[in-house]
């Protein structure tokens, strides 16, 4: 009565992991971004528009120009010109807006493979539990005693452990959906952080000084007991920023001695009408400068020179 009623419960537990096979329908109705970037891409640059069909028109027989940076344009070239950049923004606004939405449904998704990770979490659980519980027969008194019952027993074993790999594939193949959704979204904020840096900081756009510049940052971070994940994981363009600002200040920090070493080296100059309280307030800085080493003193004592 006892092992019936713990396979009673087995079975319970069991049925209910037919569950995965929902979950693992989820997995089915994917939407890569691949795909919905590069069908907008298509509709950017092959739909046709009335705007291309009326920039194409016969030219008038008297028509006007204007001089734009010493060339001749004509009316309708600036009209032409005028409807191309129109029809671009708009389908550029309509590319933002279809990546909103497959970022929205994305998440959507993603909240939903959660929900189905904690119910297999739990389902693992119950099961574990109820198979502490139940005690595998003696198969080879069970094939002695009773073959007809060896061979049901033999076939629920072999369901029950065919219902946990199921169960663990299913788990396997979210967590795998989830991880890439994952790093999609990183993908997407590093773009996103990049285009707010540049704007910020348009002199980065010069690949060889970005470069350069990101070069001396990770090793600051490097230097500065920072792990590979950790560096790779800075995504906020305001923490970039801020080791942009930090590198700059320490190059500039370091590239003092050698200013005052060629100021000093540089002989006298004798410039005519100098006034004595210039020359006092170029003094005054320069002391000041040679006492605190600070980098504001050194480009107020560079602007005299100016």
């Amino acid at each position: 009565m006892e092992d019936e009623s713990n396979n009673s419960g087995m079975e319970t537990a069991l049925d209910d992991a037919s569950a995965v096979d929902r979950i693992a329908a989820l997995l089915d109705d994917n939407i890569e971004a691949s795909d919905v970037s590069e069908q907008a891409v298509e509709n950017v640059e092959d739909e046709p528009t009335a705007e291309d069909d009326d920039a194409v028109e016969t030219p008038d027989t008297e028509e006007t120009y204007f001089d734009i940076d010493g060339q001749n344009v004509s009316l309708s070239e600036i009209r032409a010109s005028y409807l191309r950049q129109a029809d671009y923004t708009r389908k550029t606004q309509e590319l933002a807006e279809q990546r909103k939405a497959y970022q929205e449904a994305q998440f959507d998704k993603n909240q939903l493979r959660m929900e189905a990770l904690q119910g297999i979490e739990a389902l693992k659980q119950q099961m574990a539990i109820e198979f502490r519980q139940t005690q595998q027969p003696n198969w080879d008194e069970l094939l002695r005693d009773d073959p007809h019952q060896f061979l049901i027993e033999q076939q629920n074993w072999a369901r029950k452990e065919a219902a946990v790999k199921q169960m663990y594939d299913a788990e396997q193949a979210l967590r795998t959906k989830q991880a890439e959704y994952e790093a999609e979204m990183h993908q997407a904020q590093l773009r996103e952080s990049q285009t707010q840096f540049l704007a910020k900081y348009p002199e980065m756009q010069d690949k060889s000084k970005s470069a350069e510049a990101l070069g001396q940052i990770t090793q600051l971070l490097i230097d500065n007991g920072f792990t590979k994940e950790e560096i790779e994981g800075v995504s906020d363009y305001r923490i970039v920023g801020i080791l942009y600002e930090l590198n700059k200040a320490i190059n500039a920090q370091k590239a003092i001695p050698q200013v005052v070493q060629k100021m000093e080296q540089k002989p006298a100059i004798s410039v005519k009408g100098t006034s004595s309280k210039a020359s006092d307030a170029y003094t005054k800085d320069f002391n000041k400068f040679n006492k605190s080493r600070k980098g504001d003193d050194a480009i107020a004592l560079i602007s005299r020179l100016l």
